[in-house]
């Protein structure tokens, strides 16, 4: 008779049940973090108009604060009528004008990361 591979209750002995989740949403996180720089370095390399849009999730991560304080900058852009804060046109647009949920606006990186430098009193924009 062969040796089983199973303990004294049946059950094998090795349990090989791994947690891939975590691992994946780190490697998104990273990639997302790439695109983002992409975006950066070929908006910077010539002035046109914004390719591409990012998630306030997304967002969040790249300037490391949680996605509410993206809200309280929206509702800053909006309580200041557009003098502080982010605001709609500028750094992020809506695919439907009646839409509240800020999960669902468009984010202009580039405009929102040169806003955010600006922010800094001893900045030099040469």
């Amino acid at each position: 008779m062969l040796p089983s591979a199973r303990g004294h209750s049946g059950l094998p002995i090795i349990n090989m049940s791994f947690d891939y989740s975590k691992d994946f949403k780190k490697l998104l996180d990273v990639l997302s973090s790439i695109d983002i720089s992409l975006q950066m370095i070929s908006h910077a390399k010539s002035d046109k108009a914004t390719a591409a849009f990012i998630s306030k999730k997304s967002l969040a991560a790249r300037l490391n604060v949680a996605p509410v304080v993206i809200d309280k900058l929206i509702h800053t852009g909006i309580a200041s009528g557009g003098t502080a804060g982010l605001v709609e046109g500028i750094h992020y647009c809506k695919l439907d004008p009646s839409e509240t949920n800020t999960s669902a606006f468009l984010f202009d990186a580039p405009k929102v990361l040169e806003a955010a430098w600006q922010n800094f009193a001893n900045y030099k924009n040469d």
